[in-house]
């Protein structure tokens, strides 16, 4: 969980900085559309983990969890 949390974290990151690339450079058409995959996909990652904690026995793996 937290590496997928870590994951779209880094992937948010890397689409806002693509994003601000794309502004200010050329490459405006190719790495929007990059950023645009890079963002989307961190808000669906972060999502689906969300939903997976919800899980009974997710939920469950987790209160046990004592480190």
């Amino acid at each position: 969980m937290r590496s997928a949390v870590i994951l779209s974290g880094l992937m948010l990151a890397a689409g806002l900085l693509l994003g601000m690339i794309a502004i200010f450079t050329g490459l405006s058409i190719a790495t929007s559309q990059l950023a645009l995959v890079l963002v989307l996909g961190a808000v669906f990652l972060l999502a689906v983990v969300f939903l997976v904690a919800l899980l009974p026995g997710v939920a469950r793996q987790m209160d046990e969890c004592r480190h």
